[in-house]
């Protein structure tokens, strides 16, 4: 049975090309069935193979249903994360926006027990700290190595005078510097939509809302110099960040009829500090 399978796979037939017009055969050749298949088995392969290495090569597989590539699948990871980003900071920005809706409407209230204010917060003069011998020594001995060095001396507040300060808002004032009446800086009356500008270079160390001043922002300057804004309406910086002279901070009120019996006070009140003293804005800031 074998060897009369392998005989009629073997077996040669005669294929020739007849033709009839001049009654000739032009081509003429001996096959087999076993090569005829093997001739088929590797045409397969090879137009598989093209077929494959064009797949593999050229954006031809991109137009098949449900095929992705990697470079698509890439795309679609970096725009979904995309996507979400933007969903986050649009959902910051509308919790941000309701709760300033909240404040204009009065229905968030804040109580003076929870939020303390400069002004309240307790005096070191009430909590006496005594010090040591050995303190006093170090502080004598520190106080006559800087006597006479330039840099130490740099900051005091004879050096504040050479500084061109930017007025922190355009207003008159309308309550001056009174230490004695606990009143630390100036009152300057406030136009509607003003801005309030930071009036030198120097970071946010403070950025929050008070029950008695509203929004307050307090900017750390170099010259151990402290800036105090009070009674702002909308502030626009947070904690941390780098201001320069002139660069806006807040905003004052709008001027509208909505405010009319809320907390916002239609003035700025502006602070100088130095080394804990207070200082009086006129001689600095050219009002």
């Amino acid at each position: 049975m074998k060897k009369e399978f392998k005989s009629k796979i073997m077996r040669k037939y005669r294929l020739t090309i007849h033709n009839e017009n001049k009654l000739e055969n032009v081509l003429g050749f001996y096959v087999s069935p076993f090569w005829v298949i093997i001739s088929l088995f590797f045409s397969f392969l090879l137009v598989a193979g093209v077929v494959l290495l064009i797949f593999i090569f050229t954006p031809v597989a991109e137009y098949l249903p449900g095929y992705v590539s990697n470079r698509t699948r890439e795309t679609l990871v970096e725009y979904a994360l995309t996507i979400d980003s933007l969903n986050e900071e649009v959902d910051k920005q509308n919790r941000f926006l309701g709760n300033i809706r909240n404040i204009i409407e009065g229905k968030i209230t804040i109580s003076n027990d929870t939020v303390a204010t400069f002004d309240s917060l307790p005096s070191p003069d009430k909590y006496p700290i005594e010090t040591t011998p050995l303190e006093e020594d170090f502080a004598q001995e520190f106080e006559k190595k800087e006597r006479y060095n330039l840099i130490s001396q740099a900051t005091n507040v004879g050096a504040l005078q050479g500084i061109n300060f930017y007025r922190p808002t355009r207003g008159m004032i309308i309550k001056g510097f009174n230490p004695k009446a606990q009143h630390y800086g100036v009152d300057i009356a406030e136009n509607p939509n003003e801005s309030v500008v930071a009036i030198w270079d120097g970071t946010i160390v403070m950025s929050d809302y008070t029950a008695n001043d509203g929004y307050m922002i307090v900017i750390q300057h170099s010259e151990n110099l402290v800036s105090v804004y009070r009674n702002c309406y909308r502030i626009l910086k947070e904690v941390g960040n780098k201001v320069q002279a002139g660069e806006v901070i807040a905003a004052l009120s709008s001027g509208n009829d909505e405010l009319a019996g809320s907390k916002f006070k239609p003035y700025l009140h502006l602070e100088l500090w130095h080394r804990g003293e207070p200082l009086d804005p006129v001689h600095y800031i050219p009002f």
